[in-house]
């Protein structure tokens, strides 16, 4: 009989997050064997139909990079349809390979990526690259779904990603570099990768998009009473948005480690600490499933 313990078992399932019974069956199987259990448990999901009934990329994986002086940062998304493919050695490598390459071209859109020379010397392209692997190997959707890349010439680049790999923050802030912003732009990055109380959609009020406002003013609007006079309703619409805008513009958020604290009195802090005046340029979040 094959000898393996639980924690082989558990140490499977936390690798394919297949079902503990079939875990210990392909163990028993493969003879202890974690390579050999692994293609079994893959052969299986086929057998069993198991393979997604879904072509969207749900799952994935977010990855970045930044450059030695903090000046130059990439953050990219690669999606796939399950978690078992996204643990695969071939799916992340195939994620730092075009990290690696975001981080030297000037793309800002996935279409970009999928066009550039795969870093092989191949004469490949990464869209190339990508489909013969799902058709030799992996045998489902593979894409980039998101990709930032900046560059700061007076300021520095920072990120964070969370620790499963499934969403993470590009930041970068201008005015100063040193210490003391990269510890910012770390905290910062972090905020909004947890995205609390929700994503932001832009650092401060200018920046938040037509469509938003559109959205949010009509959303507003169908719960004040019509029979109010006009300059009331204006002003209890006013107050509404006011509260709506607040909650998603960086700047103006809770901080993520302090809600007494908003994320614009971080960054005075900050300032201070360097003695220049420092401003959150721009930021992007990506998580595995969104668009």
């Amino acid at each position: 009989m094959a000898e393996f313990t639980a924690k082989d078992v558990m140490s499977l399932k936390d690798r394919t997050n297949a079902g503990m019974m079939e875990c210990k069956k392909a163990l028993a199987e493969a003879n202890g064997d974690v390579d050999k259990a692994i293609d079994l448990l893959r052969t299986w999901g086929v057998a069993k139909g198991a393979a997604p009934k879904t072509t969207e990329m749900k799952e994935g994986l977010v990855a970045a990079k930044i450059s030695d002086d903090g000046k130059t940062g990439a953050i990219i998304r690669i999606g796939c349809q399950t978690d078992f493919v996204a643990r695969n050695e071939l799916f992340q490598k195939l994620l730092q390979d075009i990290l690696g390459l975001a981080f030297k071209s000037n793309v800002s859109t996935p279409a970009e990526i999928h066009a550039l020379p795969y870093p092989d010397n191949s004469g490949r392209t990464v869209d190339a690259v990508i489909k013969e692997l799902i058709g030799s190997t992996v045998k489902e959707n593979i894409a980039v779904t998101g990709v930032a890349r900046f560059t700061a010439s007076n300021g520095a680049v920072g990120s964070y990603v969370h620790h499963n790999g499934k969403v993470g923050a590009l930041v970068q802030i201008d005015g100063a570099t040193g210490d003391a912003v990269k510890a910012l732009i770390g905290e910062v990055a972090m905020h909004v990768t947890a995205g609390m109380p929700q994503p932001a959609v832009a650092v401060d009020r200018t920046g938040i998009p037509k469509e938003v406002i559109d959205r949010e003013t009509a959303t507003a609007k169908e719960g004040i009473d019509a029979k109010k006079p006009p300059q009331i309703q204006e002003k209890i619409l006013a107050g509404k948005l006011d509260k709506v805008f607040g909650e998603i513009v960086l700047v103006e958020q809770p901080f993520i480690k302090d809600d007494k604290q908003k994320v614009r009195e971080l960054v005075a802090a900050a300032a201070k600490t360097t003695g220049s005046p420092l401003t959150i340029a721009r930021f992007a979040r990506l998580k595995v499933g969104e668009v």
